[in-house]
């Protein structure tokens, strides 16, 4: 009975988010130009009107219905749905290692900085993790695109035509949700590190590899899986600025020049406001983080984790 309700919290969560982000998207955006009175000088303006609101919202959920579809983009003949088809799949290519590549490699970090604290290898340990997660996301994405194309130019990391474009994204995505992982195992493991239970384990004779991987881990996972779906949430806001700095053509990428921007030789320019193509990511990213709160949810089912 609990499992349903807690389902159903959830599911009407996520259809609250969902009329939020429609209702925000559709927002009336339209300017007028006037002349300053007693000039020549025009200026913008913005009148909020209610009836236009009202016409944005009517008007895109009529286009649903009518064309099963989430609507049109700024190409012609093509779909919101055929964007998704194009650019969705390439994103995943760095989603899906990202994630894992954060929880597993963010467990074993953890162990590490809980293993070697108080020594001298404690610089490798929670000071790396400290350092890694306090600098920003575009200026470690800059730092490695120069390392790059300075050093292994050959490689085309940066090119999208090779199979393995998607391994520098994945990296670059993966480094800040590593290190929140690794921070939360590691004062998981410093808090159960005390228990009575622990003390019994190492007055067998244990070794302290045994204790912490047989003993402690399976007790410290339990707040590490309950911040999977904050995982999913840290990858995609680090997963817009590498796409769209790497010039990665993924659909965070594809959000950005929905949003109506768009680089061309004279620099960032605002063009047209594409709402379907909005909601559709919007729809997309919000799959994700369900999907990374129930493989959570499985996982604690399976390690029968309250």
């Amino acid at each position: 009975m609990e499992i349903t309700r807690a389902f159903l919290k959830q599911v009407l969560l996520y259809f609250l988010i969902i009329c939020a982000l429609v209702l925000i998207v559709l927002f009336p955006r339209n300017l007028t130009v006037a002349t300053v009175s007693g000039t020549a000088e025009m200026m913008l303006e913005y009148q909020f009107s209610w009836s236009e609101y009202k016409n944005n919202l009517t008007h895109y959920f009529e286009t649903v219905w009518n064309d099963k579809s989430l609507g049109d983009t700024r190409h012609e003949r093509v779909t919101v749905e055929d964007e998704l088809l194009r650019y969705v799949p390439a994103s995943l290519k760095i989603i899906f290692p990202a994630f894992f590549l954060s929880v597993f490699l963010g467990i074993f970090k953890g162990i590490f900085d809980y293993r070697r604290k108080g020594t001298k290898l404690s610089v490798f340990g929670n000071g790396l993790t400290w350092m890694l997660q306090s600098i920003p996301d575009f200026f470690i994405a800059v730092c490695m695109i120069w390392g790059v194309t300075m050093f292994v130019p050959d490689l085309k990391l940066l090119s999208q035509n090779t199979s393995y474009s998607f391994l520098l994204p994945t990296i670059l995505v993966a480094i800040y949700p590593m290190m929140y992982i690794a921070r939360i195992t590691s004062t998981s493991l410093l808090n159960e590190d005390g228990q009575y239970y622990i003390q019994v384990a190492r007055s067998k004779g244990f070794t302290q590899k045994k204790v912490v991987y047989r003993h402690i881990l399976p007790n410290a996972l339990k707040p590490v899986l309950a911040h999977m779906t904050s995982i999913m949430v840290h990858l995609m806001t680090s997963l817009l600025i590498v796409e769209y700095l790497l010039g990665y053509e993924g659909m965070s990428y594809r959000l950005f020049t929905a949003l109506g921007y768009t680089n061309t030789n004279e620099g960032l320019s605002i063009g047209l406001f594409e709402h379907g193509v909005i909601i559709g990511i919007g729809l997309i990213i919000m799959l994700l983080v369900m999907l990374a709160q129930l493989t959570s949810f499985i996982i604690k089912r399976s390690m029968r984790i309250v």
